[in-house]
């Protein structure tokens, strides 16, 4: 009797050890940090166009994109990143468009050089940011972003 009531007590131990490992090895949820996408028009006159008259270094035009968060959106969550990439990325238009920063020489002189892309904001409460960039060329391509939201 003594060994079938050591085997329960193994058995158990063991199924116990296992279930707390399992439940220590799940991925925590994520903080309802969820990802949008949203495409502005680069060419000037065309709907929701981020093309601006404003002139920018060496001869461009500054890009100026608002990014405001749905609706449908908690108001509890903020925008944390932003990411830029323009389409298509072989096409001349794009080869000749940038965000500012840039490399300095073109986004410089603007008033609002440094933008909330492509890393963390660390101060939560923004629903709506300004994207800045900069292109000599007027050619039809699009700014697409990926913005990050969290608490």
């Amino acid at each position: 009797m003594k060994a079938t009531i050591r085997r329960i007590v193994v058995t158990l131990l063991s199924c116990a050890a296992i279930q707390l490992l399992s439940t220590l090895a799940l991925p925590q949820p994520a903080l309802a940090q969820q990802t949008f996408s949203i495409a502005f028009p680069k060419k000037a006159g065309a709907p929701n166009s981020c093309m601006t008259q404003e002139r920018g270094g060496s001869g461009g035009t500054f890009l100026r994109c608002q990014i405001v968060l749905p609706a449908n959106v908690p108001s509890d969550l903020f925008i944390r990143a932003v990411f830029f990439e323009c389409r298509p990325a072989d096409s001349q238009a794009c080869m000749n468009t940038q965000q500012c920063p840039g490399n300095g020489a073109i986004c410089d002189r603007h008033v609002n050089p440094v933008v909330p892309v492509d890393f963390n904001i660390s101060q939560p409460g923004a629903r709506a940011v300004e994207w800045w960039g900069w292109t000599s060329d007027g050619g039809d391509a699009t700014l697409h972003f990926d913005v990050t939201v969290g608490p």
